[in-house]
């Protein structure tokens, strides 16, 4: 599973925070008190300028399209799982009926078998190799490759977006074109989860679609809609609610699948009741299959065999046209975008880019179906081992792989790609080659990608970083493979035994990880990886300073490996060394510039330093990009709290809130600016939800105290005091006179 490998797990919040207030008199009502360490995650991605140049204003052509459409992807689903493609034990009946609605593509391939990449291809139209987003250690989405969801905007839509998984948050530069992008999550799952692994069920996601399509009728708006609906169950780890999870026992994918089924009929169902299912256009698809220990992958992303590949694809189109039809060439991901905008007949300069072709023809039986070699790659392999990436094409009867010893597999007679004729067949799998080359050399991008770098590093932060130990800081990271490397065929037990080493961190045996990883790399010593999750492991136990030797070796090897970087500061930061952490995370913004978490993280170095302007500056751009991340809505509110702008405070302690974060400082903190902006009965509450999820928090308690005073209740007040008088004696002492 690529996802788990790279990802920073948590890191603390600083020693040496701003202290309470000690005000002495009655007057001075507030006592905010020492605020707690609170762990949080964070994650450092290369991330791209959020506008594109297709931005330029509203289209000034007619709209040529009123049709609302809906586009589902539904993460990790082999094609094989769904009864329209044969699947006798996974019961998909609302799938299955779309595809007997409208048209499926027996032969659909995704390009790459990564959820980030792959969904760059499909809200796109273009290949990874002019994307630039090859794997989930990519840099996001070019601010000058356009998306479908800005072509829908100009031409009237009302557009949003709906994610199940932190791999599709908006920091990856997504969001652009929605008017809505959905991507919230319980705030805890921040503090307890790898961010990596950070989802929500497709329940909960379906619930959100549904109440978004409440409120925006095409009645009230005047305009259609576009949706994206990404559902992330099946992926990995699998664990479906029940029912599911008894009828699927001991195959929790299909299981998975069957869930993901029963809330798709959900939607299907409300679309029906309100009379939209047959007038939209509805297409789903996934963005890769998955595994499940063929090739001895048990997951996806490091082959590309058509376990990972297949996927499937239905256009159902609206009015009941071309109903139950079945087009077997092979088609890819890439060719979604382009046959949405030709079944509209919307016209958007968006169509200058795309690299894939449209399928309307084919679906509307008015042409012959596509006979052009179907292109996949992975630089999983490349980009985060060394090893060699893969490319493939597919023309529905053969499949060439190119690696260090090439692959040829007849898919009729051999559907689970085990006798590979490479060898047999040579000249077969040479003119298979040359259309593979011909592909890249078409569709490379000769001019760079064009990524918005963040503020400018100083000389002086330069110079920290040298000084210590961050010698390359300028290096460019490898963009192309060269010389000989190794074959993945060869490495799957090495793979293996890193993803058994992460397994072991995750359950907490971080010496056995290390022993495992020790082996790992006396088999292996270039892997950037290891030395990165020793650190980790290091972490984990608190040991800084292995963490810091360990993270520094890991840039030795990749000098722009940014969860090096932000683990460095991370160290730091949590070892009380807000100084030496500072500048990997100005690092971390320069190259980062819609990182939400790494601006978050720079908050908490400003405030380890008492710097209150900056760390205000820096949580409230965290807020800017990502207004519903909990943490930084807290942080920044609690600052104004200290800053007594008690009104400003308002609006982010309550955002806090209303995201769900339950957290005692947030409610007393909501509480101190409620009371101190006359909303006195709204405080009381706050104060006394504060004391609820933390008892003995005595500054809660004392503002609880002084709330009921001004209110007049002198009984409870002194009721509440005198709890204070026995947790804190000093504090007692300090404001005995005020509650006689």
């Amino acid at each position: 599973m690529p996802a788990r490998l790279g990802i920073d797990p948590y890191y603390g919040r600083p020693p040496g925070a701003p202290l309470h207030r000690h005000q002495a008199g009655c007057a001075a009502t507030n006592y905010p008190v020492q605020r707690l360490i609170s762990k949080l995650a964070l994650l450092c991605f290369i991330l791209p300028g959020h506008s594109g140049i297709l931005n330029a204003g509203p289209d000034p052509r007619p709209q040529t399209a009123r049709t609302p459409v809906i586009l589902i992807t539904i993460d990790t689903l082999r094609a094989d799982r769904l009864g329209c493609y044969g699947a006798k034990s996974v019961s998909t009946p609302a799938m299955d009926q779309l595809a007997a609605d409208g048209v499926r593509f027996s032969d659909a391939l995704s390009q790459v078998p990564i959820t980030l990449p792959s969904h760059a291809v499909i809200l796109t139209g273009t290949y990874p190799m002019y994307n630039g987003v090859r794997d989930f250690t990519s840099t996001g989405l070019p601010a000058n490759i356009g998306m479908i969801s800005e072509a829908f905007h100009r031409h009237g839509y009302l557009t949003a977006a709906f994610v199940s998984a932190f791999v599709l948050d908006r920091t990856w530069g997504f969001d652009r074109g929605f008017d809505t992008y959905d991507d919230q999550f319980e705030a805890r799952q921040y503090e307890t989860r790898n961010p990596g692994e950070i989802r929500r069920p497709g329940n909960v996601t379906v619930d959100h679609v549904l109440a978004w399509l409440k409120t925006h009728s095409e009645a009230a708006s005047g305009k259609p809609f576009f949706i994206w609906v990404h559902l992330y169950d099946p992926h990995s780890p699998y664990d479906p609610p029940e029912p599911f999870h008894s009828r699927y026992a001991g195959r929790l994918y299909d299981g998975e699948v069957a869930y993901t089924d029963s809330q798709l009929a959900r939607l299907f169902g409300f679309l029906k009741k309100q009379g939209l299912y047959d007038r939209a256009l509805i297409v789903l698809l996934s963005d890769h299959g998955e595994s499940l220990g063929e090739h001895g992958e048990a997951e996806h992303g490091f082959f590309i065999y058509n376990s990972t590949l297949h996927v499937p694809l239905i256009f159902k189109l609206p009015d009941a046209v071309e109903q139950g039809r079945v087009i077997n060439a092979p088609v890819g991901t890439v060719d979604v975008s382009p046959t949405l905008l030709d079944l509209l007949h919307m016209q958007d300069p968006i169509s200058r880019q795309f690299q894939g072709i449209s399928l309307a023809s084919a679906i509307l039986g008015k042409g012959t179906e596509p006979a052009i070699p179907v292109y996949s790659e992975t630089y999983y392999p490349f980009d985060s081992f060394g090893w060699s990436p893969l490319r493939s094409v597919s023309n529905g009867a053969s499949e060439f792989i190119q690696a260090p010893r090439p692959e040829l597999y007849d898919l009729r007679r051999d559907p689970g790609e085990n006798h590979n004729m490479a060898v047999t067949k040579s000249a077969e799998a040479a003119g298979l080659h040359s259309q593979l080359q011909g592909v890249e050399r078409r569709y490379s991008r000769s001019a760079p990608n064009t990524v918005s770098a963040g503020p400018a590093l100083s000389e002086a932060t330069v110079e920290k970083l040298k000084s210590l130990g961050y010698l390359a800081y300028s290096a460019p990271a490898p963009v192309s493979p060269s010389g000989k490397l190794a074959d993945p065929k060869d490495k799957i037990r090495v793979y293996n035994l890193i993803l058994r080493a992460e397994d072991l961190s995750s359950a907490r045996r971080y010496a056995q990880s290390n022993e495992l990883l020790d082996k790992i790399s006396a088999q292996d010593s270039n892997l950037y990886l290891v030395p990165f999750m020793r650190a980790e492991n290091a972490m984990q136990m608190k040991d800084w300073p292995a963490a810091e030797k360990e993270f520094l070796a890991c840039l030795h090897i990749n000098p722009n490996f940014q969860q090096a970087i932000m683990g460095l500061g991370r160290s730091y930061l949590n070892s009380g060394d807000a100084f030496r952490a500072n500048p990997w995370f100005e690092l971390a913004v320069h190259n980062n510039p819609r990182d939400f978490l790494a601006y978050y993280a720079l908050g908490l170095v400003a405030l380890a330093g008492r710097d209150a302007g900056s760390a205000r500056g820096a949580f409230a751009r965290s807020v800017e990009i990502k207004p519903d991340y909990a943490p930084s809505q807290k942080e920044l509110g609690v600052l104004l709290v200290e800053m007594r702008s008690y009104s400003e405070a308002l609006k982010p302690l309550e955002e806090a809130e209303s995201l769900g974060l339950q957290d005692a400082e947030l409610c007393n903190y909501l509480g101190i600016a409620l009371e101190n902006t006359n909303h006195l009965k709204e405080a009381v509450q706050r104060f006394n939800k504060s004391l609820r999820l933390r008892p003995a928090y005595t500054a809660a308690r004392l503002n609880l105290a002084f709330a009921y005073l001004k209110m007049g209740d002198t009984a409870a007040a002194r009721r509440e005091f005198g709890q204070v008088c026995q947790q804190d004696a000093r504090l007692c002492a300090q404001y005995r006179s005020c509650f006689p």
